[in-house]
């Protein structure tokens, strides 16, 4: 959205923003090359008032104005929740921060204009989560998982708001006489910490005010925590060293600085960590080198620049305006060097496609131990699979010797000698027992994978395999790197130190009159509305959940349609804690045992989601046909593959039916002035849409080019031509078929 400059000027005339600024600047806030609050449509954010540079701190919040979980215990309301650890004691509920920052802000409010913070809790006096929208609102979310989230949160916070009446009758002389309107201010400071506090990379879960005005969005700033004390002593102290290395300033006071005695300096400095090598802290007068910050590298344009060999004539005339091109422009140039070299290069196939992009990035909403689990379960099966695959193949090859007549023991004894001399040739080796496949990790190598048994090419297929995983982590870590706490120990920290700030910190440059976003995390959608109660037109971290039955009497009753098998199988439900313990969920009339529902199935927009394609090689192979030798993690015949794909299509077809309009709606309807709530299930439902059917699109893409490479035998010439016409869409395409084609190469 647009800044909207006369909107932005009727806010700043609202008293309880300039009441805001007022108490935040006349308390230590420091607010740099930004400017709040600006209108962006209906948004109410915060704009770039110049050109700002990436890694470049714009607002400071002092430690004393933050409410955090410490400061709370030290008001005197550390009684109530000494005498009640099982709602404040985060050894008994994983609730615990969020309760005591509840029945803080509540009791502050309660105090009216006598409370400190009342400039701030004046300017946030409304909240815009679920818990406010009607039962017609929340209708039109298309999701039932949302709703049953929200189900949960909203029971959560009733039985909460029943503590807390006893509580408030327990310590009048705390929270004073009940009031008429106790209720209504309890869930508003319950939904005030929902939707604004921080917690990731903080000492614990906060309300940092002025700070918490900043909107949500995935291109958005960070936050550190940053001493400014210790900062200038740094900067000092690098300046004079560098002093005394070119002989100047003979009488530098570095041996001072070196010596100094003061325990708290010396206690900060074991634990705190230095952010000047990081980010610009002009903000807080700290003068520093700055060709020593890290400085932004745009990955894009610099993949573009390396590659400009392939471009057009036409795309040539803007390389030297990159930096004001947008992200789909340049990608668009990416995609188009990806074919060029796969025209010009012989060796380049399919699914060599350089620069590793995060538009399929996972989200943080996920049990990291339960994925890991998961991971390590389907590399079993992988080796398992890899190695009665080698059997076979190796039996089928005997077979056929055996048919032409041929001495096998005399060509087995060649075979090897032939291996061994191309093993010596490389600097390997291989011991005549080792006759099956082994795949190891070597931990001292970083986990580099170890790889015997397999023909040359699966070992070099597979290594390549792993140095994508590498690419795509390091891409990963790079995205995450802002997000990640610089402090593992916060013993440094005061809870009314003056000089310790919490600082919204650029990530990439903003241009002047730009929203200044920062990130709550990798959120969904489906997070972001149960959470927070907003969407966003776009979020790259949204994906398509749902499960599905192992019914193994589907295929044995009379069913009348697929789309009752469908309805049987597919699970549009969350799994409740309880139905966990039991073993058992209810649901379309079925009792169903939790051990027969596969793991979530979380789809991506653009990448094939193999974890189904996985299942239902499985899944048909069992019920609905009788293919021989069928694996999970390899493919074993085109026939096999496209018959599971159409199968695939038909399912998620089936889930697009669900919907009461179709994407061309939802669409148009967004065009329109339409309410908050409209819109933002409007934007659940049509990205969900928008997921299945961009998933329907890779997998017909998938079957045009099995069914050619069965014609041909030769990926890359079987579908080169089909790119011409349209390269970025079927490039793109590609991106989200690499993995699948490298396999199909690989054991097809």
């Amino acid at each position: 959205m647009q800044f909207d400059q006369k909107k932005t000027h009727d806010l700043k005339l609202n008293p309880k923003y300039q009441n805001l600024l007022k108490w935040g600047l006349d308390n230590g806030v420091i607010i740099k090359d930004v400017d709040l609050p600006a209108a962006f449509g209906e948004l109410t954010g915060v704009v770039a008032t110049q050109d700002i540079p990436a890694n470049t701190a714009i607002i400071c919040v002092p430690q004393t104005l933050i409410i955090s979980q410490e400061k709370c215990k030290l008001s005197s309301l550390s009684i109530v929740y000494d005498k009640h650890p099982e709602l404040f004691d985060e050894n008994q509920t994983s609730d615990a921060e969020f309760n005591i920052l509840i029945f803080y802000l509540f009791n502050e409010k309660k105090k009216g204009e006598q409370s400190f913070f009342y400039p701030y809790i004046q300017a946030i006096q409304t909240n815009n989560t679920l818990i406010d929208w009607t039962k017609e609102e929340l209708s039109q979310i298309e999701d039932p998982i949302v709703l049953d989230e929200f189900a949960i949160v909203s029971e959560d916070l009733k039985v909460l708001w029943n503590y807390a009446q006893d509580i408030f009758n327990e310590f009048i002389q705390i929270f004073g006489e009940v009031r008429p309107t106790d209720k209504q201010d309890f869930y508003w400071a319950a939904q005030s910490v929902m939707s604004r506090s921080f917690g990731w990379s903080l000492k614990s879960t906060s309300m940092i005010p002025i700070a918490d005005f900043l909107n949500h969005s995935n291109k958005a700033c960070t936050h550190y925590f940053v001493h400014s004390k210790v900062e200038k002593l740094e900067q000092e102290r690098l300046q004079a060293k560098n002093n005394r290395r070119n002989n100047q300033d003979s009488n530098s006071d570095i041996d001072d600085l070196q010596n100094m005695e003061d325990s708290f300096i010396r206690l900060v400095q074991e634990y705190y960590k230095i952010k000047g090598n990081k980010i610009n802290l002009s903000a807080l007068k700290i003068q520093q080198d700055e060709s020593k910050i890290k400085q932004f590298e745009d990955q894009k344009k610099t993949f573009i620049l390396q590659h400009q060999q392939y471009l057009t004539e036409n795309q040539l005339k803007d390389i030297d305006n990159l930096e004001n091109l947008s992200n789909e422009v340049k990608r668009s140039m990416i995609n188009w060097i990806n074919y060029e070299k796969m025209i010009q290069k012989p060796e380049v196939n399919l699914w060599d496609l350089g620069f590793v992009t995060s538009s399929d990035s996972e989200d943080n909403d996920s049990d990291e131990d339960l994925e890991l689990a998961r991971n390590q379960q389907l590399e079993s099966v992988r080796q398992k699979e890899l190695i009665e695959w080698k059997i076979k193949l190796k039996e089928e090859k005997q077979q056929k010797n055996q048919k032409q007549g041929i001495n096998i023991q005399e060509i087995t004894i060649q075979q090897q000698n032939q291996e061994l001399n191309n093993q010596q040739n490389e600097g390997g080796y291989k011991t005549d027992s080792e006759n099956i496949v082994t795949i190891s990790l070597n931990n001292e190598k970083k986990n580099q994978l170890t790889i015997q048994g397999l023909p040359t090419q699966q070992i070099q297929t597979l290594k390549q395999n792993q140095q994508q995983m590498m690419e795509q982590q390091e891409q990963q870590d790079k995205e995450n790197e802002s997000d990640d706490s610089e402090e593992s120990n916060w013993d440094w920290l005061e809870e009314n130190d003056q000089e310790a700030y919490f600082c919204i910190t650029t990530t990439e440059p903003i241009k002047q009159y730009e929203q200044v976003t920062v990130s709550y995390g990798r959120r969904t959608n489906r997070f972001l509305l149960s959470w927070y109660g907003f969407t966003l037109p776009e979020n790259k971290y949204s994906s398509f959940n749902f499960r599905l039955w192992l019914n193994t009497e589907i295929s044995k009753e009379k069913m009348q349609s697929q789309k009752q098998i469908f309805d049987t199988i597919t699970i549009n439900k969350l799994i409740s804690s309880k139905e966990w313990d039991t073993g058992k969920i209810k649901f379309n009339g079925y009792e169903i045992p939790v051990s027969s529902i596969t793991k979530e199935f979380r789809i991506k927009k653009k990448k094939l989601n193999m974890d189904l394609i996985m299942y239902l090689r499985l899944y048909l192979m069992l019920y609905k046909v009788q293919e021989k030798d069928v694996y999970i993690t390899i493919p074993v015949s085109v026939d096999y593959e496209v018959f599971v794909m159409q199968f695939c299509i038909q399912l998620l077809q089936h889930y697009l039916n669900s919907y009461s309009q179709e994407l061309a709606q939802d669409i148009k309807e967004l065009d329109t002035q339409i309410s908050f709530s409209r819109r933002f299930a409007l934007h659940i439902n049509r990205e969900r849409k928008e997921i299945l059917i961009n998933q329907v699109m890779i997998l017909l893409e998938a079957i045009i080019i099995l069914k050619k490479y069965k014609e041909s035998n030769d990926l890359k010439q079987a579908y080169i031509s089909e790119i011409h016409n349209n390269v970025h869409y079927k490039v793109e395409i590609l991106r989200g078929l690499k993995g699948y084609l490298q396999s199909i190469h690989e054991f097809l």
